[in-house]
């Protein structure tokens, strides 16, 4: 098999799997939601988010450097796979203390400690087998992992539903998270033995070449999970668990959408990487501009219909007992264009081998986020915690134009596109907030979906040429040409 028809083979199973996680994980999370209560769903997601903060000193930026290692069929990768499991052996009962100790620190009740702990198990199950498969995505082969993963989240679905409708409380629902990563251990052991993973036995060198290669991916981590969480624990320390149910809402509303920059980004990473290797400078130009169009058209109307929708959609959804969600919900959508239009860019730092300018980046806006979150939630709560994630994910995407305008031909190019497209947000936004206010719900939403996609072309971000060629593209990159003529 070739090496384009790897990779196209391998997107399409990302992109499966992928969607088909965020669309059971939301579903679940709805019903776990809307079965326990803003208070069970808080300290659920504290639980966990305290995990998650912890979980990169499981890792520290090692398995990103297996998976490099082993797909450029580097002579130390099966040596540097052993080191990393040998490490994690320590650094797994690390992060565990690191989680305990820090409930234990914020004097947390009983009931979130034991939260905490079986929250642990995922975390260190998810250690495990996050390592075992970066062994096969550096095989390319994908699909093990995209199995794996998307029937480890029906069995977490299951059980944490089956928690709720128990009434076993958060410790339940956490425990159902276990349950899935501990299938995924076993799931990717038997993937890594059956592909012929080999345990070798590494040298110290070893473990001095995965600290020199691990400590960017590390940083970059760490910057990530900081101000991805910080905002639950500091709504936690100081509004209060129901609070943090009503903030978790919001967030999992609006982030269960980066799905669909994510599998675009499988496609976008590869094809920059190759057009920059070859010196192709007009093909990077064009396909990263191309690229980021895109994302500002599919984001301003995502972020403008959950934003004007906000006040009717939550107690639609979750009923009266989170409309303390709704003013963190009004606003935290707004992170989606920065996010959506940063993904290309990071894809062009990567592929053009500038990481440690995205790194700087990451960690610019940890320290932004944190200082913010600290200011502002202990004030306006969830609210708080919204606003300093709007501010601070603009500020990484404005980091990012900083680094790669050149790469687009400008800055001005760029601006035009974040003009049009916050033009097109609010006039979006207008539109389903005041015109579909006037309608019952699900026609304000058909309503405002197509008043979205008019402005689109409007603002000309998309025409319709290019909409042709993209799904021609996108229909050769994924359907042989054979069944193409024989549709």
């Amino acid at each position: 098999m070739s090496l384009g028809s790897s990779i196209a083979k391998n997107t399409v199973w990302l992109m499966v799997a992928t969607t088909g996680q965020k669309v059971i994980a939301f579903l679940a999370f709805y019903l776990i939601a809307r079965l326990t209560g803003p208070h069970i769903t808080g300290a659920y997601f504290y639980g966990v988010s305290v995990t998650s903060v912890f979980v990169i000193l499981s890792d520290l930026g090692m398995t990103p450097v297996v998976i490099r290692a082993i797909a450029g069929n580097r002579e130390d990768g099966p040596r540097l796979f052993s080191a990393v499991i040998r490490a994690k052996m320590l650094l797994v009962p690390i992060a565990v203390l690191a989680s305990i100790g820090y409930g234990i620190m914020m004097h947390q009740t009983p009931e979130i400690m034991g939260t905490i702990a079986l929250a642990c198990v995922a975390m260190a199950a998810d250690a495990i087998h996050l390592i075992l498969y970066g062994t096969l995505r550096g095989k390319q082969n994908l699909k093990p992992e995209a199995l794996g993963m998307l029937i480890g989240q029906v069995v977490t679905a299951i059980g944490a539903v089956t928690a709720a409708l128990m009434q076993w409380g958060p410790m339940g629902l956490a425990g159902a998270l276990g349950l899935g990563s501990i299938w995924n251990v076993i799931w990717a052991s038997r993937a890594a033995i059956k592909h012929g993973l080999h345990w070798v036995t590494p040298s110290w060198l070893d473990f001095r070449q995965l600290a020199i290669e691990a400590w960017p991916f590390a940083v970059a981590g760490m910057a990530v999970k900081v101000y991805s969480y910080i905002d639950s624990l500091m709504i936690q320390a100081y509004k209060g668990t129901t609070a943090v149910g009503y903030y978790a809402v919001a967030y999992k509303m609006t982030y269960a959408m980066q799905f669909l920059p994510l599998t675009f980004t499988a496609a976008l990473y590869p094809a920059l990487s190759y057009a920059y290797a070859n010196k192709e400078h007009e093909e990077v130009k064009k396909t990263f501009v191309g690229s980021l169009r895109f994302m500002a058209a599919i984001s301003f109307p995502i972020a403008a219909g959950l934003s004007a929708l906000a006040p009717r959609l939550i107690p639609a959804l979750y009923g009266k007992a989170f409309l303390g969600a709704v003013p963190a919900m009004e606003v935290l959508p707004w992170v989606l264009v920065p996010i959506f239009m940063d993904f290309p860019i990071g894809a062009l730092l990567n592929g053009s081998h500038r990481a440690h300018l995205k790194t700087m980046a990451m960690v610019g806006t940890m320290v932004a986020n944190a200082i913010l979150n600290a200011v502002l939630v202990p004030v306006y709560g969830p609210l708080g915690a919204a606003w300093a994630g709007v501010f601070s994910f603009w500020l990484l995407f404005a980091i990012g134009v900083g680094f790669s305008y050149r790469d687009a031909g400008g800055v001005l190019m760029i601006l035009s596109l974040l003009a049009r497209a916050m033009i097109g947000a609010g006039v979006a936004w207008v539109a389903w907030y005041y015109v579909g206010g006037l309608m019952p719900l699900p026609m304000a939403f058909l309503f405002g979906a197509a008043v979205a996609v008019i402005l689109v072309f409007a603002v000309g971000l998309l025409g319709l040429e290019e909409t042709r060629l993209m799904w021609r593209q996108l229909r050769n990159r994924f359907i042989k040409q054979d069944q193409i003529h024989a549709s």
